[in-house]
């Protein structure tokens, strides 16, 4: 069909689509969503428990320098705050300790970022010190005879109480 200024009209010729398309829910639809919900729950669920189970645990700190454990101590024998001076090849490191929190107070390393870690209270938690080559970190024991390796008393380390 030609209009009057000479184009033809081809809107008749194509039917028109459908722009109102219309989301169908299926069975299959709904047992995905499920599993996701369920799987949801069952994750948070198990965080939880873990959270509450790592509670009870006795905290230890462990150092380790160049490789091998300096020092691993329970976090609850310090009863006053006490800073530890590690001399090492690669540079010197003050570590404060405290029944709390542990965390690296000074380092000679020139990016510090060991020292922005900030306080380590948690099981889990550390602070690595790459260039003094320094391992800061709380381990979790079971009781007071915790079975944790490493040696349990000060051995080589120079501490420094303050």
């Amino acid at each position: 069909m030609l209009k009057q200024d000479g184009q033809s009209d081809t809107s008749e010729l194509r039917p028109e689509k459908k722009s109102n398309r219309r989301f169908r829910f299926l069975p299959g639809d709904a047992m995905i969503i499920g599993m996701i919900v369920v799987f949801c729950i069952v994750f948070w669920a198990g965080f939880f428990i873990y959270q509450k189970t790592t509670d009870k645990k006795v905290r230890y700190v462990r150092i380790t320098q160049d490789g091998s454990v300096t020092m691993e101590i329970p976090m609850d024998k310090f009863t006053e705050p006490t800073e530890f001076y590690l001399p090492g090849k690669y540079g010197d490191v003050v570590i404060y300790i405290s029944s709390e929190e542990v965390y690296i107070k000074e380092s000679e390393c020139t990016d510090k970022i060991c020292v922005k870690t900030g306080a380590l209270k948690k099981i889990g938690d550390g602070a690595v010190c790459l260039p003094c080559r320094v391992v800061v970190q709380i381990v979790g024991g079971k009781g007071d005879s915790g079975n944790v390796s490493g040696s349990s008393d000060f051995g080589e380390v120079d501490a420094v109480a303050k």
